[in-house]
């Protein structure tokens, strides 16, 4: 790591290239072809004034009690994560000092192995999970800006995409979403757009340019029917006429749902149980969220409930090689992410290895851009820690955080 200390000394502020020729000082033309790779984390979302993990938690703390005082499942469940902490770990825990993601982590346990046995109640989770689902989508939603009114960097961020570019994010917010709307740019949030299903391959529709975006971990605006549909099964083996009430797929179309994809898709794709809520406000303008959005528990153990959105995943471990740009923003990679710091060695090992001294579509790959907020040096250090798998001979950093600065740094040529 010697080499690698004095090279990201020097590297830590170089925030600007000229991006107007390549490596060997030909001229380039003005709009890139796009083919890259943007992975967004918290970081991202940050200066739009969202919520950070440890701010959440005890605000939804603060809705269960407000909405139900303080005695129900979800403070009960607390209680036994204490008592476990305590008797398993010789940790003194109270209500206040429990960290969100550890806490997430012993429920998705507990529901996933079904040890409550009939009190499990969803697919989603159980009672404690659903109170901590709903109050999150409610939280991010309340403080994410309406699309005309977002920091301009975001702006910025969405005019220098191409719609050949792929944006990886973990967050449940629609903040980049809502700056591409802005700026008038068409995206999609599935891979692959099908023009014809075959029995064994199915046919791609490319006839659409668009960014594809991909929420590894859901949507605080997505929800899903299968619940629904299940209801609709039993009420026609029992012969009952009508419908299961629902908040979402039955109740006048209240919310504005539409399916997340589009096109003809195989019949076992999960995607398609998948909505989108037009009218986001008024449904968490409710003093109770009436339903469990789509997104992933803050936890440890999150990937064991990947299974719906499995398809986003589907051959990432070959992607990069002929990619022009990765780029990492505002995620520092936690220990715990084992399966994120599998997926991002690949991409990123990839990328660095395969045709990097020879121009793809008239441009060389650009260095990866690795983008955080670090104010001291042992933070720095830490991140350059984190990321020790990348050839920093090929890559660049930037710790001012996501700014308008940090876009320019992300889309400048340095090679």
């Amino acid at each position: 790591m010697g080499s690698r200390k004095k090279l990201k000394g020097k590297r830590l502020k170089q925030a600007f290239f000229d991006i107007s020729k390549n490596k060997e000082g030909i001229e380039l033309s003005k709009e890139h072809p796009g083919f890259r790779i943007f992975v967004l984390g918290a970081g991202f979302s940050v200066p739009a004034g969202l919520p950070t993990a440890a701010e959440l938690y005890p605000e939804v703390v603060r809705r269960v009690e407000g909405l139900l005082g303080k005695d129900n499942r979800f403070h009960r469940a607390i209680q036994d994560y204490i008592d476990y902490r305590k008797r398993s770990d010789g940790v003194d825990l109270s209500i206040d000092t429990i960290d969100l993601e550890e806490f997430m982590s012993y429920l998705d346990i507990e529901h996933f192995l079904g040890l409550e046995g009939g009190d499990t109640l969803s697919e989603h989770g159980n009672a404690a999970q659903l109170f901590v689902k709903r109050f999150i989508g409610q939280i991010i939603h309340e403080r994410t800006p309406s699309k005309d009114l977002l920091p301009d960097e975001y702006y910025e961020f969405a005019e220098k995409l191409s719609v050949n570019d792929i944006v990886i994010t973990l967050n449940y917010d629609v903040v980049l979403e809502r700056a591409l709307e802005h700026v008038g740019k068409p995206y999609r949030l599935f891979p692959h757009r099908y023009g014809k299903i075959g029995d064994g391959a199915n046919i791609v529709d490319d006839s659409r340019d668009e960014v594809t975006i991909l929420k590894l971990h859901g949507s605080l605006d997505w929800f899903s029917n299968k619940s629904y549909l299940h209801g609709l099964e039993a009420f026609k083996k029992q012969g009952v006429d009508g419908a299961p009430n629902d908040p979402i797929f039955n109740n006048n179309d209240k919310y504005g749902h539409f399916p997340l994809v589009d096109g003809p898709r195989n019949e076992d794709d999960p995607l398609i149980n998948i909505y989108r809520l037009k009218n986001i406000d008024r449904f968490y303008g409710n003093f109770d969220p009436p339903a469990v959005p789509m997104i992933l528990s803050p936890s440890h153990m999150k990937i064991v409930y990947a299974n719906p959105f499995l398809d986003f995943w589907w051959g990432w471990g070959h992607a990069g090689g002929m990619n022009l740009g990765v780029s990492i923003i505002g995620f520092s990679l936690p220990l715990h992410d084992d399966y994120l710091r599998i997926c991002l060695y690949r991409i990123i090992s990839n990328f660095q290895k395969v045709a990097w001294e020879q121009p793809l579509l008239d441009w060389y790959k650009n260095h990866v851009k690795l983008v955080d907020y670090r104010t001291d040096t042992k933070g720095k250090d830490e991140l350059i820690e984190r990321y020790r798998f990348i050839d920093y001979d090929k890559a660049d950093v930037y710790t001012d955080g996501f700014s308008m600065d940090a876009v320019e740094f992300l889309f400048s040529q340095s090679r």
